[in-house]
Parts: C-alpha cells; structure tokens; sequence
C-alpha cells in the first residue's frame, strides 16, 4: 500500500473561490465611495424647494399682469427707445430699453396659471400680452413709418431668422427668470433675463417690417418673439411645478396628460421652423468653409492675389472670386468651373479678373521709388526749413533784443532843451575793432554830444559822467551806451 496521505490536496485541485478582489471590482467600490460621499454635499448644494416662496412669488407675478397706466406708458416708451437703438444700430440703446421693458409679467403669468391650474390667472396674463404685443407693434410701426432712416440695420436683420440657439437662450433665460422671482432674498438676476431672452427688439423688427411692407421682417421678428415667450412660459411651468406651489383646481391625470400631449405638439410644431433655419445655416456654414478651401487649394497661383465671398442673396448661390496679378487664361478659368460643378454643382463661380504683366509691375515699382525719393527729398527740406526757422527765431529774438536797446528819436531834442552849451547830438551802434585780437570785432551803442564851449580835461569826464547817469536813468534799456563829448579844439 502506499504510504500518501488520501486527504491531502493534490496541485491544482480547487481549493475554493480566491479572497483577492479584481481590479474591475476595486474601479467599482472607489466610486461608489466617491458617489456615496458626494451625493450629500452636491443635494445640499444645489437643493432649492426649501428656499422658495411659493405666496410671494404668485403675488409678484399676478401683481405685473396687468398692462395698464403706467405698466403701458412704460412699455410704449421703451419700445421707442428701442426702435431708436434698432434704427441706428446702436447695441447700447437697445440693451438700455430691454432693461425697462415690462414685458416678462403677463408671459410669466402665463406659465404661473398653466402650473397652478388657476385658469383666471392663465386669461388675464394672456390678453394682458396681447394688449402689450399689439400696442408694441402698432408703436414701433409709427416709429419706422415716421423716421427718415429707412435701411434696414444688422440689428433688425439678426432678428429675422431664429434658431434652435435662440430657443436655448429664452430656455435658460426663463429658467434664470422664474428661479430668481421664488427665491425668499430677491436678487437683481431679472434684468439680466430681460436682455438675454430678448423681448422688444423682436417686436420692434415685426414693426419695421409692418411699417415698410418687408413682410420677412414681420414675420421673422414676431416669431422670435413667439418662441421667447412660449420657452419663457414653458421654464415657468416647470418651476412652478418643480418647486411645488399650490394647485387651484384639480384635474383628472387624463385630462392632465391630454393637455400636456398637445401642449408638447404645439411647442414641436413652434420649434420647427427654428431647428430648420439653425440646420440650414449650419449646412451652409460647412458649405462656405469647404468653397473657401477649394479657392485656397485650387485658385491661388504664384504672383496673384485672390479673394474670395459667397453671395447667398441669388439662387444660385454665387461664389465671386477677385484675381489680381498675372493674368489667367480662359482655359483655366474653365478648369475651375468644372472642378466647382464636380465638387458644389449647387454653386455659380464668377471669376473677375485684373490683370498686371511685367510691365506694368516695372512701371509701378518705378513709381513707388519715385515717392519714395520724393519722400526723401521732402524730409531734407523739411529738416532745412525747420533749421532755417529756427535761426529766424534768434534772428528775430535778437533784433527785438537791440530795438528795445535803441535809444528813442527824441533823445536829440530832449538833451538839446537840457543841455544849453549842446550845439548838436548823434547817437549809433558803431564797430569796435582791438588791436590786441585783429580777427574779433564787437558793436558798441554811443551817444555824442557836440558842446560849443571848450571844456578842460577834467570838467570833460564830469560832464560825459553827469549825461550817462542821465541817460541811464532816462532810458533804462539804455545801460550799455557809451557816451562821449566832443569839445571844440582850443587855440594855440
């Protein structure tokens, strides 16, 4: 017999299921741990129903409804205002008039009264709108019928096409709207809705479009006004039925759910339009990208210079393309349309040409080197002028300096009546030449005085000192005047 032990395992038998855990199970188990540990914290951040004020928020509503007095007056003023804005293309205008736009209370009470069941609430908000849109279309028609600015703006055509992006906008905007209005501590977020959703300027641009008889501009601008109000109405609704206000009337759950069946109908069948001009325009984005890299690709030569635009206003699209430089042949102009019909057979392609040979880039460099020398030329001379006009300048300065030095003409006269034995005077600026520096000459001022007595040495220096004390005090720009008496000669 054999002396193994029949109890004891042999190698590889199975011996139970591993304690180890698998890598897939640890992903698992951290984040659940994360999840468990963060669900708290993110229910307690973003949590609002105990916040709301379910009876403030209903009066606030009810309360801006109703379009009469001074809810009117304010909105025919701001739907002035934003004409004007739309008019002149002024951005700053139009958000100005958004700001005091009181159109959000009936669209809002509309959204309440769908929320709350309160029927009352749901056709009091929906004439109050309907007095406000009418008188804001007949408003701002009488505006544009009236203004002498009559071209249509990049304000007012951003508004005749809405898309899915404005959609999302009054969406949010809405939601933004509501949420602010329940909270207990109000906050100043409503202005910012009134310029997001973008109430007026749509109904300013239906009333351009009446005013001039540009019906797309009628019925672009109303519908982006349609879509504003019924994403604003719809967010309310969800709010009011999110955050649990008070039901006014009970309804039957199929009657509720019948209601909810076609209300979703008539916001698809609202929508529509939108999402086909948003699909359009995102087809004809790409479109114009992939035409720009066909000229970048197939147009663009040595020693031309291309541009490029599609005009989308024709049928057929037209793409223009402006060659300048070298010229092009017939015969690749027509490889180009035929490569264009192969790759966008939707497209036109207008090739206009300006030719420049050698000739003619010879002649302009010629040209451009003249003005250069001319250029050239005209700063030397403006740099010899500005020299010149400086040493006029001291010129001038010095000539004020020696008129102001200058004795007077009555200084002959006057001396003559002072002076008895004073048989004449002479005064000048005379030149001073020194023996000792032959090659340096100076000017010196004198005055001479011819006196008729005959004067010894002495009495001569008093009387030259007693007229330069004189004439200093006389004439005291006179300081630097030599003065000097000539005596007759005595006889021997």
């Amino acid at each position: 017999m054999s002396n193994e032990d029949p109890q004891q395992p042999m190698d590889g038998a199975d011996q139970g299921p591993s304690e180890n855990p698998t890598p897939s199970g640890t992903a698992q188990s951290v984040l659940r741990g994360i999840s468990d540990l963060l669900r708290p914290l993110a229910i307690s951040r973003f949590r609002i129903i105990d916040l709301a004020d379910p009876e403030q928020t209903i009066a606030g509503i009810k309360k801006d409804i109703e379009f009469r007095g001074f809810n009117l007056w304010i909105l025919v003023f701001s739907i002035i205002i934003c004409s004007i804005g739309l008019n002149v293309d002024s951005t700053a205008v139009v958000i100005g008039a958004m700001l005091i736009s009181p159109l959000m209370g009936p669209i809002m009470g509309i959204g309440l009264g769908l929320g709350t069941n309160d029927a009352t609430t749901f056709k009091n908000a929906l004439s109050n709108l309907t007095i406000a849109v009418g008188f804001a279309i007949l408003t701002s028609a009488l505006y544009f019928f009236t203004s002498p600015l009559n071209e249509a703006s990049s304000e007012l055509l951003s508004r005749t096409q809405p898309t899915l992006l404005d959609v999302v906008v009054a969406l949010f905007g809405g939601l933004a709207g509501i949420l602010a209005g329940s909270r207990k501590e109000k906050s100043n977020v409503i202005p910012g809705v009134a310029i997001a959703t973008a109430l007026m300027p749509p109904l300013c641009t239906a009333g351009y479009g009446l005013a001039n008889g540009e019906w797309n501009f009628l019925l672009g601008g109303f519908y982006l006004f349609l879509i504003n109000t019924a994403l604003i109405a719809l967010s309310t609704w969800v709010v009011v039925r999110y955050l649990r206000f008070p039901i006014l009337h009970y309804v039957e759950p199929a009657v509720e759910r019948r209601y909810k069946r076609l209300s979703a109908l008539l916001f698809l069948a609202l929508l529509g339009p939108s999402a086909f001009i948003f699909f359009g325009i995102v087809v004809d984005s790409r479109e114009d990208a992939a035409l720009r890299d066909f000229v970048d690709n197939n147009m663009t030569l040595a020693g031309t210079s291309v541009t490029a635009e599609i005009d989308r206003s024709i049928a057929p699209p037209e793409l223009r393309v402006e060659i300048l430089g070298k010229p092009i042949s017939d015969e690749q102009e027509a490889e180009w349309q035929k490569q264009l019909a192969f790759a966008h057979p939707d497209i036109v392609l207008s090739v206009f040409r300006t030719s420049i040979d050698e000739a003619d880039i010879e002649d302009l460099q010629d040209q451009v080197q003249l003005m250069m020398n001319s250029y050239a030329d005209l700063s030397a001379k403006d740099k010899e002028l500005a020299q010149l006009r400086a040493e006029l300048t001291l010129v001038e300065g010095e000539f004020r300096r020696l008129q102001d030095a200058r004795l007077p003409e009555s200084l002959g006269e006057e001396l003559l009546a002072t002076q008895p034995f004073a048989s004449s005077v002479r005064w000048g600026r005379i030149a001073v030449h020194s023996r000792e520096d032959s090659d340096a000459s100076t000017s010196q001022d004198q005055l001479v005085v011819t006196w008729s007595d005959t004067l010894n040495p002495v009495a001569k220096t008093d009387l030259e000192a007693s007229l330069t004390r004189w004439l200093k005090v006389r004439w005291p720009s006179a300081q630097d005047v030599q003065v000097r008496v000539e005596t007759p000669v005595s006889a021997p």
